[in-house]
């Protein structure tokens, strides 16, 4: 299936400051498949596999030397790597830490040379030998968007007028509306999808999404170390039961010290299974400079494996009207990945919400969004009837914002203040120029 980082890696290899690229994001988000299917506009693809072959480690041993590298993996892996014929592709690179310091030298030695790192939990191996700063550059990967989805099923053109129409035909948007039903079930985990693709088959669908929990909890023990391991799995469990709303820890179990629950939800956000979204104050850019880091919402880094982790079955969700009414925060859900999977993809994703704690006038904005040095408010609301008092609240003590966003099952309308878009139309409008 075809991924829109794709494109991203093409700019990347034309790009006239190419550093060596590391591609970070959780497990099973596709991130081999990108760069082998990258590889094949190239003559060769080296790939140097750090798990399945653990051999690989002594290349690195008593030497970083570039030249002597490559000089070793070309007989080990009998392919020719010459720079702008071959990708070299570290895979699993985690396994090496040694490799990862070498990537600071192709760099400075032999930076005609394509080189792409990847690997699973990548993110603690980094912290613990640090980033070789300026010598690198990242590409953050996530679950297939909805637009993805669209491309992946065969529906390109439906994406291409999502993208390039405010929607006013009523049969298109039941159609786009029937295509965002089964995406939320499905999510964009590339297997789910490949797997619909195959079968058609819902049930093989389901297998395969809980498989990839399993596999999740499985790795728990490797980052997890000393850590309380089951606490960790708590953790992960009550996250659907808190979506959408202010993260309690008590909430999580009150007889747990808070603290041990902080550092466990560090852990699932390094691993990348979690999205936080943080109180901003929001007066004024960037966000992250008035944030209240004690008052955030955590957010499932999939739709599909959430749904599934709430036990929600693939016919009921069929059956059951796309709309916030009976959805609730699963649409919340929706949109926190759309605006992760659409913002840069340079950088680790930063997600931001307001809220107003006051007895006498509790007020909160599900999400804000910062585009072409604009603060926008948006808020998830159950069909066009949906009552704003939060957002024109927000509105009226934020004077750097004009526009809030409206995101429901609705179709689109736009009104002096107000931007009312459907959830199939969210690629449109980050996208869009204003």
């Amino acid at each position: 299936m075809k991924r829109d980082s794709l494109d991203k890696l093409k700019q990347w290899r034309a790009g006239s400051r190419r550093k060596p690229l590391i591609l970070r994001g959780a497990r099973q988000v596709g991130k081999s498949w990108l760069v082998r299917e990258f590889g094949k506009g190239f003559e060769y693809l080296a790939e140097v596999n750090f798990e399945h072959k653990k051999r690989f480690k002594e290349v690195f041993k008593d030497n970083l030397d570039p030249k002597i590298i490559i000089e070793r993996l070309r007989f080990l892996l009998d392919v020719p790597i010459e720079a702008g014929k071959a990708l070299l592709f570290f895979d699993e690179i985690q396994e090496c830490p040694r490799a990862i310091e070498s990537l600071r030298y192709f760099k400075e030695e032999m930076p005609e040379l394509h080189v792409i790192a990847a690997g699973s939990l990548l993110d603690f191996a980094l912290d613990k030998i640090g980033v070789p700063v300026g010598r690198v550059q990242f590409l953050y990967l996530y679950p297939l968007s909805f637009a993805e989805y669209l491309t992946a099923i065969g529906k390109s053109d439906l994406r291409n007028y999502l993208f390039t129409n405010w929607v006013s035909d009523r049969v298109i948007h039941q159609q786009a509306m029937e295509e965002l039903k089964a995406y939320f079930y499905l999510g964009g985990m590339p297997e789910v999808i490949k797997t619909w693709q195959d079968t058609r088959n819902i049930n093989d669908c389901v297998e395969v999404q809980d498989e990839i929990l399993v596999a999740y909890k499985q790795d728990v023990p490797k980052y997890a170390k000393a850590f309380n391991i089951d606490l960790i799995e708590q953790v992960f469990d009550a996250v659907p039961l808190q979506l959408g709303n202010k993260f309690i820890y008590k909430n999580v179990d009150p007889n747990i010290r808070s603290y041990l629950i902080k550092n466990a939800l560090n852990l699932l956000d390094k691993a990348g299974i979690i999205h936080r979204f943080t109180h901003s104050d929001a007066q004024g850019l960037p966000l992250g400079s008035q944030i209240n880091s004690r008052r955030f919402k955590i957010f499932g880094f999939d739709l599909g494996l959430l749904q599934r982790s709430l036990g929600m079955s693939p016919n009921e969700l069929l059956r059951t009207e796309i709309s916030v009414k009976h959805l609730g925060n699963i649409a919340e859900q929706f949109v926190a990945q759309e605006l992760i999977a659409h913002a840069a993809s340079n950088k680790p994703s930063e997600g931001y919400y307001w809220h107003r704690e006051d007895k006498q006038s509790n007020a909160e904005v599900d999400f804000l969004f910062a585009k072409d040095s604009v603060i926008y408010p948006i808020e998830v609301k159950s069909s066009s009837s949906g009552r704003l008092k939060s957002l024109n609240r927000f509105l009226e003590t934020h004077p750097r914002s004009k526009i809030g966003i409206k995101v429901s099952e609705a179709i689109y309308a736009s009104q002096e203040d107000v931007i009312a878009i459907p959830f199939y139309s969210l690629e449109r409008w980050i996208k869009s120029e204003n």
